[in-house]
């Protein structure tokens, strides 16, 4: 396993106009890394124009192919917290879709806990949203936030997980620096008695997982209370199914023609349905369905989930908090 290289940018606006309220995640965004150490395989964030934009900064740090060295390099961006406070003071609107419910998401383009140093700049900045009264999303595969439950019990902040399963030997095939299954499950069980507001991210689900396996997941998401179950199959984007492959992942080998990858999500989309309505939790399920699929399936199937709103309760107050003096 390669060593992960680190170093330290400045950043001129911490916080961004997100495009992901099309999966109900939120209308803004922070991430306070460029680069994620996990490496988890099938990431597509390599691919996209943060990552493609920034050759000549890589190169620089001896990162030839940040596609596929993704997971071998963290930029750090450590004046987030300060920015972020200046930015929010001179802001006088908010913007809030319907579907984004004008929620900050971290992150998007990075785990936003992957060690002690960048968690304390996620915790920071978060502390910093809500003394502006602003809703936060936090999504990550790392159990560190954890060590931080005083400040996530705060009902303006949702704390989830991805975890499409909780078989350990899978986990480490493809999230490969990333926490074990069984141990983010643990830390949202930790999250549950200390009454963290919770959602579970099961995405990407593997190929090899159908109704029995989304039943025996699902019941034990349940133990939860979580209130939001986003689902999603295997996307191709960019190198992600290449690094899958040459990493010696044998299901992933089929996933290289969109159409198998399409027919696979649509197969799956009805398991975990018909998963769901077994074990009683269908009204928590929220799928990720990728615009490629209404080339494969009925495009009113597909558009019924984009900027769909979350079954998340938001209160009203939150938002109609002034703005800190």
């Amino acid at each position: 396993m390669a060593k992960i290289i680190r170093a330290e940018e400045e950043i001129k606006c911490p916080l961004q106009k997100s495009k992901l309220n099309i999966k109900g995640l939120g209308d803004w965004v922070v991430n306070p890394t460029k680069g994620c150490p996990y490496g988890c395989r099938f990431c597509y964030v390599s691919s996209t124009p943060i990552i493609r934009t920034s050759k000549k900064q890589f190169n620089q740090l001896g990162i030839l192919d940040p596609l596929m060295e993704w997971g071998n390099y963290q930029i750090i961006r450590q004046d987030i917290p300060q920015k972020l406070e200046e930015k929010l003071a001179r802001m006088r609107t908010w913007h809030s879709s319907s579907a984004g419910q004008g929620v900050v998401l971290f992150s998007s383009e990075c785990d936003p806990c992957p060690d002690r140093r960048v968690t304390e700049i996620t915790m920071k900045s978060i502390e910093i949203l809500r003394k502006y009264g602003k809703r936060v999303r936090l999504l990550t595969r790392s159990t560190l936030w954890t060590n931080h439950l005083e400040l996530l019990q705060d009902p303006g902040i949702i704390v989830g997980m991805s975890l499409p399963h909780l078989n350990d030997a899978w986990g480490r095939q493809v999230e490969v620096r990333a926490p074990l299954p069984s141990d983010r499950y643990e830390a949202l069980l930790k999250g549950k008695k200390a009454g963290v507001r919770l959602f579970v991210a099961l995405a990407p689900a593997l190929p090899m997982m159908g109704v029995a396996e989304f039943r025996r997941h699902l019941e034990k998401l349940m133990v939860l209370e979580p209130e939001v179950i986003f689902y999603e199959s295997i996307n191709g984007r960019g190198v992600n199914i290449k690094r899958m492959v040459d990493a010696g992942l044998d299901f992933a080998k089929p996933l290289v023609s969109e159409r198998v990858r399409a027919e696979n999500f649509l197969r799956q989309w009805e398991q975990i349905e018909e998963a769901a309505r077994q074990v009683g939790c269908l009204d928590k399920l929220h799928i990720w369905p990728d615009k490629s699929l209404k080339k494969y399936t009925e495009s009113e199937r597909v558009e019924q989930w984009l900027y769909k709103q979350t079954p998340e309760k938001w209160m009203d107050e939150q938002l109609a908090l002034p703005n800190a003096s």
